[in-house]
């Protein structure tokens, strides 16, 4: 394959340099892996990826409608009753009464929610911090270079549209 034609499929301009698809792949795999490792805490503690998601959804949000928050997730309406009821069990989320619809109802995180989420935090952090600081300095000095370039790729995924 030519130069170019290796450029015009996402392959490397110059040599040694990995190819968009290689990249994605192993990417794909080490956030993986990564995203794993980092849920055993929450897992540990009855909170599921669901949950979790909800939680901070609630918390950057402030307030949610059920229905906002289902939308959010990408679940049921009737699988959001089921998880908000499962938060509430537990304290973390608070239903109130809307007050510009007095038949609808918002949610929002209470300060046990806000506490558990605090605390999931800074056991993450600590167990990755561990393993950080057990790395190279070289190697904790090309980590910290990539990160602006993993903020922007995960900017991209998650920050909405101009066009919604």
């Amino acid at each position: 394959m030519t130069h170019d034609a290796a450029v015009a499929e996402g392959g490397a301009a110059d040599a040694g340099v990995a190819s968009a698809a290689e990249l994605a792949g192993s990417l794909r795999t080490v956030v993986g892996r990564l995203s794993h490792q980092l849920r055993v805490p929450a897992a540990s503690q009855g909170v599921t990826p669901t949950r979790l998601s909800a939680l901070i959804a609630l918390e950057r949000a402030g307030v949610l409608r059920p229905s906002v928050l289902a939308a959010s997730l990408g679940i049921t309406p009737a699988s959001t009753s089921r998880l908000v009821e499962s938060l509430e069990s537990e304290a973390w989320v608070n239903r109130g009464v809307d007050p510009d619809d007095g038949r609808a109802c918002l949610l929002s995180l209470t300060a046990e929610g806000s506490a558990m989420l605090a605390r999931l935090r800074s056991e993450t952090d600590s167990m990755l911090a561990d393993d950080l600081a057990a790395l190279a300095p070289e190697a904790r000095r090309t980590l910290a270079d990539a990160l602006p370039v993993l903020i922007e790729l995960a900017d991209r995924w998650v920050a909405p549209t101009r066009d919604e």
